[in-house]
């Protein structure tokens, strides 16, 4: 029992040396801080007036510019001019036809089948006069996936929409 309280009296020694000790390198570098903030003064490096230099009047006329040399430097016939052409959509895909003003030039989307085989829905899809046999996640036509086939419906996605077809029903996408 003596021997635990002697080994807990000398942690508890050595436990508040190491705090003295942090306590002092403290205390004595916060001293060095002050005695280095202490010896430099602002007035001492910086001068309080802007050094005035001699300026060659001979040297300043000859980086003049008039504004006729300005003129002359511009060149005019390069300038971009902006054509009343209608611009192509970018996001567009180029094999599809930009008018977009009557249904005729839109892209023509049909459900004509919707069928079971071997327990897999399949989809028959007419894009454009082109028929698709289709099951659910496929690709066709390069933008549009087969997301979900019900029914009497089936669920296309273009990008970030999804387009919902019935059967015998004309989509113009």
């Amino acid at each position: 029992m003596k021997n635990c309280l002697k080994n807990k009296f000398k942690l508890l020694i050595l436990i508040i040396a190491i705090i003295i000790l942090i306590i002092c390198l403290i205390v004595l570098n916060g001293c060095q801080v002050n005695q280095l903030f202490s010896s430099f003064s602002p007035s001492e490096s910086i001068s309080p007036e802007i050094e005035k230099i001699q300026l060659d009047e001979n040297e300043l006329k000859s980086l003049e510019i008039t504004k006729a040399a300005i003129e002359e430097k511009i060149d005019s016939s390069n300038e971009i001019k902006v054509s009343s052409e209608k611009i192509r959509d970018p996001f567009m895909p180029f094999y599809l036809n930009p008018e977009a003003g009557s249904e005729t030039q839109k892209n023509t989307l049909s459900v004509e089948k919707i069928y079971n085989e071997d327990k897999v829905f399949f989809t028959e899809i007419n894009l454009n006069d082109s028929v698709y046999k289709l099951k659910k996640e496929d690709l066709f036509g390069k933008i549009y996936q087969v997301k979900a086939i019900n029914a009497d419906s089936v669920v296309l996605l273009k990008g970030d929409e999804l387009i919902t077809i019935y059967i015998n029903e004309i989509y113009y996408d």
